[in-house]
């Protein structure tokens, strides 16, 4: 006997009704009826209740009810709450995003869909941590003018795992997490000890959340050392950050099975571009290759440029272990010495990477680039090539830029094809300056380590024109990848960036004030406009100073299932497809171009829209999870190699100025570090926030940004990240510093410690948590009238002070081995 029929006060309300019948043989109330339904509510509901709202009792139409929120879920359409509660992703006073919490208490809300932050207050933050995703409800506007938020339910809890030290006190064990922005402590439940003693590093796990009534509680799970040394850096960082470490069993196996040589069957249907002189230009310490190069002279000007890109997704199918571990990780993450890869190395350092002297099967993009640098013809297709030589910058800039001899005789089979690339490249940067691109030179801080992990030496690189070249034929590709993609209409993944938010803008504007400068105002201001800029101070003393504070200013650029162009690049379309081998989108933008180019219909690819909305969150998510641990480790590591420098001298700049001193940064090492009001000569400073100035009330003494000081190092605290510098004035015989003194605590006398950001105007307080993401910006403090008096003995507390963290950027450093850019 067939089931009754849904209730008929359901179809009646279901404009879709009709159209629901014809579809199906049993039907139930359409989409649009149950996103219209929870709408209406303006909360979360169950199964159970949307069932009974809908008048769905047979368990024919509460299973198909069950498959069709599954649906929903999945194409982004509904966010299924931790209690098995539904709402719509679009509903305005719902929105959805992670938390970032900052080490002070409040915290904030990141969409995302990508719009302003949420401020979330102390009382708010009880109940979550830091990197849980949230839902959360606007219930008004703070004193400060910020849209606040009211959590209404907890998505999806962080990591449970965390690394911390461990705090005996009365019997008690809690676990102090080591990021300060989980600012709830642990409480080790009885038994769960592990054995670990007071004082130990240890990494630790969640399993009772916190509650608005409770804080955390947890068990320890293993001790990792008895104090902080180098060598447990990147240990904790993989703890602290949940880097997925290890291989699941089903991915092991399925690695083992990809063959490690290019068969006779993989050739066939691919161009044979073996004979083709491709190169690979990486650095000296890479070790997967995702991309190969080859130019050459065309008759009446211009090039032919190719660019093959190892073709990722030959080997890693849809769905399969190797996909699904993938998308889990979404990036490699790289440290000192040190690779979380995206997939396993026999994939991305074997068969998949264009190592040389061997057949590799590839992706390939092949342009036309007329005399004005412009791509008028692109063409995408399946090939299998041979890498003719594994280059490194240093080497091609000796040999195409320096006229090295002995680097042009190592590389003279390619030199011609070398040469060629580098007249491709002025044709290419001389259209990117046409066009108005930000050009930031960003030097790369790198480390040596020895055998225990400690630091041996560390340094900041300048990219010569092997990396310029290199940075520029990625960018055609990308360039061109996106709009044939954009063309066909596959969903797929493009890389976004915005104009400068409002906030960050003003902050710049107010900022070049002090420096004579000028920008238009925000609705004028264009990528060439910045250009200008600084092309007009690059031979000014303040020059990386003011590309700091511009690129600090810049949005965050993130992923999107939509192309809406990039700012800093200058460019109306724009996706990633030359890294497959390192991310996760790159990887999804291959596999969007091989459906295209068998002809497939974008209704009927295997990702929905809705499917690739929420990728784009994920990976973005997962990119910055990787920055974060990325810096976090360079950090420590730069403290760890200033600590054996205690007592030594060195140039460095003024990059920020608060009310209780002076953030300094090495010119050499880039290294930053405080010169606290105490260390400054005998007097009463006032604090000028509008001039970002510390003025001496009886010596009249100034220090402004820009300033060009020679500091010596007082301490170095690995555990805090923080570095302490005093100013050495000219003449002075340099007397070393006491080595037992202790690190300033700022946090017990009321201050922020954090590296400088954009210096912020009395009465103006942005405090995104786009910049508490990159480094924990706290909202400002009374700024006017700050003043402080030093001895020039024991620091004294200085209350509201205060000094923000850094901010986003458009496009990241190289990654260590990697040198192209995160644009």
């Amino acid at each position: 006997m067939p089931p009754s029929k849904p209730g008929k006060a359901a179809a009646a309300h279901d404009p879709h009704a009709e159209r629901e019948a014809q579809r199906y043989e049993r039907p139930i109330p359409s989409r649009e009826a149950i996103l219209a339904l929870l709408a209406e509510r303006g909360e979360l509901l169950t199964e159970a209740r949307i069932a009974e709202a809908l008048q769905l009792h047979d368990e024919y139409d509460l299973h198909a009810l069950r498959k069709r929120l599954g649906a929903m879920v999945r194409d982004g359409q509904l966010l299924l709450g931790r209690r098995g509660g539904y709402a719509p992703t679009n509903k305005l006073d719902l929105i959805p995003g992670q938390v970032i919490a900052n080490a002070e208490g409040y915290g904030f809300l990141r969409p995302d869909n990508g719009e302003d932050d949420l401020y979330l207050s102390p009382q708010q933050m009880r109940q979550v941590l830091h990197g849980d995703r949230a839902l959360v409800s606007v219930v008004g506007l703070d004193r400060r003018g910020r849209k606040q938020g009211a959590i209404v339910e907890v998505l999806q809890r962080r990591s449970p795992r965390l690394v911390g030290r461990v705090v005996v006190e009365n019997g008690v064990t809690m676990v102090v997490p080591d990021d300060r922005r989980l600012h709830q402590d642990i409480l080790v439940k009885p038994g769960q000890e592990q054995g670990a003693r007071n004082g130990q590093i240890v990494v630790a796990e969640i399993t009772d959340p916190p509650t608005p009534y409770r804080g955390p509680m947890g068990s320890i799970l293993a001790v990792l050392g008895e104090r902080l040394e180098p060598s447990l850096l990147v240990e904790m960082a993989i703890a602290s950050y949940d880097l997925p470490r290890e291989w699941p069993a089903d991915v092991i196996r399925a690695a083992e099975q990809v063959e490690p040589k290019v068969t006779a069957a993989e050739r066939e249907g691919r161009v044979d571009l073996r004979a083709l002189p491709l190169v690979t230009i990486d650095g000296a310490d890479a070790r997967d290759f995702d991309d190969a190069v080859y130019a050459e002279p065309k008759r009446g000007g211009g090039y032919r440029l190719v660019v093959a890109i190892a073709d990722v997704s030959h080997y890693v199918r849809v769905d399969s272990a190797l996909d699904r571990e993938g998308y889990e990780r979404s990036t490699s993450t790289y440290f000192p010495g040190f690779v979380v890869p995206m997939l396993p190395e026999t994939l991305s350092n074997g068969i998949c990477s264009l190592n040389p002297k061997v057949e590799r099967l590839c992706m390939v993009c092949d342009m036309t680039v007329d005399t004005e640098g412009e791509v008028t013809r692109s063409k995408f297709y399946s090939a299998v090539m041979y890498s003719h030589a594994r280059c490194t910058y240093d080497r091609v800039w000796q040999a195409i830029g320096l006229n090295d001899p002995d680097a042009r005789q190592e590389l003279a089979d390619v030199l011609p094809q070398l040469e060629n690339l580098h007249g491709l490249y002025k044709l290419l940067a001389a259209q990117r300056r046409r066009r108005g691109a930000i050009d930031f030179e960003t030097p790369e801080v790198k480390f040596r380590l020895d055998n225990t992990g400690d630091v041996v030496s560390m340094g900041a690189t300048q990219r010569n024109d092997a990396h310029k070249l290199i940075e520029e034929c990625m960018i055609a590709a990308n360039v061109q990848a996106a709009k044939f993609l954009e063309k066909k209409r596959i969903p797929a993944l493009f890389r976004a960036h915005e104009p400068p938010p409002e906030e960050k803008y003003e902050d710049v504007q107010q900022f070049l004030r002090e420096f004579k400068l000028r920008m238009p105002p925000l609705e004028d201001v264009t990528p060439g406009d910045f250009a200008d800029l600084l092309r007009m101070v690059q031979d000014r003393p303040e020059r990386e100073l003011v590309q700091s504070v511009l690129l600090r200013a810049q949005s965050l650029a993130a992923y999107q299932p939509e192309n809406r162009g990039h700012f800093g690049l200058a460019l109306d379309a724009y996706a990633h497809f030359t890294s497959p081998i390192r991310r996760y989108p790159d990887l999804l933008v291959h596999r969007a171009i091989r459906y295209a180019l068998e002809g497939g219909k974008p209704a009927d690819y295997v990702y929905s829209p809705g499917k690739m909305a929420a990728m784009a969150v994920h990976c973005s998510q997962r990119e910055r999870r990787a920055e974060e641990a990325e810096r976090d480790v360079d950090e420590r590591f730069k403290c760890a190699w200033m600590s054996k420098h205690v007592g030594s001298e060195f140039e460095g700049t003024v990059t920020g100025v608060t009310s209780f001193g002076l953030f300094v940064e090495l010119t050499e090492s880039k290294v930053s570090g405080l010169v606290h009001i105490s260390q400054l000569s005998n007097d009463y400073y006032h604090f000028d926030p509008i001039r970002h100035l510390l003025k001496g009330e009886r010596s009249g003494a100034q220090f402004r940004l820009g300033d060009h000081v020679r500091v010596q190092v007082l301490r170095a605290s690995l555990e805090d990240r923080k570095i302490d510098f005093r100013l050495v004035n000219k003449g002075e015989a340099s007397a070393p510093p006491p080595r037992p003194a202790r690190a300033y605590d700022y946090a017990q006398a009321g201050e922020r410690y954090s590296l400088p950001k954009l210096p912020r105007v009395q009465g103006h307080n942005p405090a995104s948590a786009r910049d508490n993401a990159r480094d924990a910006a706290p909202p400002s403090r009374k700024a006017g009238g700050a003043k402080a008096k030093t001895t020039g003995g024991a620091r004294p507390p200085q209350g509201k002070g205060g000094a923000p963290g850094k901010g986003g950027r458009a496009s990241g450093k190289p990654r260590p081995g990697k040198g192209k850019g995160k644009r």
